[in-house]
């Protein structure tokens, strides 16, 4: 069952952040100087909501505790293990938030506040 679970992961965890890669640079493919009013505001928003998940997924870190006890052929054993995991998703949301400062600087020049 492990290897099952394990197998599966193997090919979603990429999938997963190809998909993500994917929607960030079809953002940043998008020409922003082309668009009206109201589709500069909606692309803005899409662009603050992708940082948003991009900071969301790299913040994830996690501790873990456990103990354990158990008797064997030579006795009792005992055990406790710590761990500490930080998620490197590699999320790298510093191009998203150029274009974001761009996008701004467009909508205060078009007298448009978000």
């Amino acid at each position: 069952m492990r290897r099952v679970i394990l197998t599966i992961s193997i090919f979603l965890i990429p999938l997963f952040l190809l998909s993500c890669s994917s929607t960030r640079e079809e953002l940043l493919s998008k020409d922003y100087t082309k668009m009206s009013d109201d589709e500069l505001l909606k692309y803005y928003y899409q662009v603050e909501d992708e940082i948003a998940k991009c900071e969301n997924r790299s913040s994830g870190a996690s501790v873990g505790i456990g103990g354990g006890r158990g008797w064997g052929s030579g006795g009792g054993f005992g055990g406790v293990g710590v761990g500490v995991s930080k998620d490197v998703g590699g999320c790298n949301a510093d191009d998203l938030r150029t274009r974001r400062i761009d996008l701004r600087l467009a909508l205060k020049k078009r007298g448009l506040n978000p």
